[in-house]
């Protein structure tokens, strides 16, 4: 049983405080952006702009990570998130004009240090969990994101009955603060497939990070397929985020308005997710991925000429069983094809693909919103059809790297020497 494990315990336990902070961070600003802005593009913009951090921080990340202790690494991304919100409350108290300026600038700062904690988690639990636990572990994974988000997004109904969704967002800076503890007070099983750079100096650092990415790269040079599935991740993101997106003005022109039925209808996609993983056993298979992709573009054409609450609610639901069943079966076979000394890197590779989607293909979906809902769910269909027929590629191309090769490979770097 997964949940014996010590390791996998605290970091899902970890994973649901964070996601508690996230669910309602995201609901919160999402409403406070609306209500100040009236526009549903300032909140596309944002996701826009955390894209480029990742962007940004990603080509270093994974060898830096691959480099260093995860757990630090962890810890300590987790408390410069808590940093990073609390100026974002700030910036949203005061109220002035360039209020979505400083917040997307802070934003950024924001994605840089959750893209770093997503890698030193990927490679965290890539070394300690991994083998035949690690499909059991992924699903545990959404559970622990949505149960979270679920309580997340509780919480802010909660203090908006006393309070404003601005001050709710200190709720995610004390939950970025007791994930930093839980974690650093874990100590791992077995020491990671870890190194160092050869040499601490810039000069020297920075060619050693190209040659770890140009090594990584000749490994899968005959696994272009690999590459194609990295760059599905961003298409199971941009769907989450347009939803989220496009959730606050589905509810302004079909739902009254209601701050509730926002909530309650991100926690509908929650559910579907939690739901998904309890099937994980049959429906996270390589031959059923191109049907999970499918299925959330035909979800999204299907809200576009939604007018009927109730099947909005059934629509979020469905769109989250899929998208959780696409996003797991790619997270495993991504951290299983990456050798033992590759795995921050594919992690790195896989945010980059969502930071280049998010910063590339959210605009458009804000600039559709723009001119109406309906325009706006067409888009996220037709920007998914692309990623829909690349899974029908990888169904029938892909083929799973048996283990052992990737142990000898991992013996034949030599950039990387054990760590101390």
């Amino acid at each position: 049983m997964i949940l014996r494990d010590t390791t996998a315990r605290t970091m899902l336990g970890s994973m649901l405080v964070s996601s508690i902070g996230m669910g309602l961070y995201t609901l919160a600003l999402g409403q406070t952006l609306f209500q100040q802005t009236g526009d549903a593009q300032a909140f596309a913009m944002i996701f826009a702009l955390q894209g480029l951090g990742a962007v940004a921080v990603l080509p270093f990340s994974g060898p830096l990570v691959d480099a260093l202790d995860s757990r630090t690494v962890y810890v300590l991304c987790s408390l410069l998130r808590a940093l990073t919100v609390g100026v974002i409350v700030v910036a949203l108290s005061t109220g002035d004009g360039a209020v979505v300026s400083v917040v997307g600038t802070a934003a950024v700062f924001l994605a840089v240090f959750d893209n770093v904690q997503r890698t030193a988690f990927f490679k965290f639990t890539a070394h300690h969990i991994a083998g035949d636990r690690a499909v059991a572990f992924n699903s545990l994974i959404g559970i622990a994101i949505q149960a979270g988000s679920l309580i997340g997004m509780a919480s802010l109904g909660l203090v908006l009955m006393i309070g404003t969704a601005t001050q709710a967002l200190l709720i995610d800076v004390a939950v970025s603060l007791v994930a930093a503890l839980v974690v650093s007070r874990l100590r791992a099983p077995r020491q990671e497939s870890a190194g160092r750079l050869r040499d601490s100096t810039l000069r020297s650092a920075l060619p050693g990070m190209l040659r770890d990415w140009a090594g990584l790269f000749s490994r899968h040079r005959h696994e272009v397929v690999v590459f194609a599935m990295v760059l599905m991740c961003a298409g199971d993101f941009v769907y989450s985020y347009s939803l989220s997106t496009l959730v606050v003005p589905l509810v302004d022109a079909w739902h009254g308005g209601q701050p509730w039925a926002v909530s309650a209808l991100e926690g509908t996609l929650g559910a579907g997710m939690i739901a998904a993983t309890f099937f994980t056993r049959w429906t996270v298979r390589l031959s059923l991925l191109p049907v999970w992709v499918s299925l959330q573009a035909v979800l999204a054409a299907g809200l576009a000429f939604t007018t009927t609450p109730a099947l909005h609610y059934a629509g979020f639901f469905l769109a989250g069983f899929a998208n959780l069943n696409a996003i797991t079966l790619l997270l495993t076979l991504l951290q299983q094809q990456a050798g033992p000394l590759d795995k921050a890197k594919m992690a790195s590779l896989r945010l980059l693909a969502i930071g280049l989607g998010t910063a590339a293909l959210m605009p458009v979906v804000g600039l559709a919103a723009r001119q109406s809902l309906t325009s706006a769910f067409l888009t996220v269909a037709a920007l998914l059809v692309p990623f829909a027929a690349c899974g029908l590629w990888a169904a029938l191309r892909f083929r799973p790297r048996a283990a052992d090769r990737a142990e000898d490979e991992a013996q034949r770097q030599p950039e990387l020497t054990p760590a101390a």
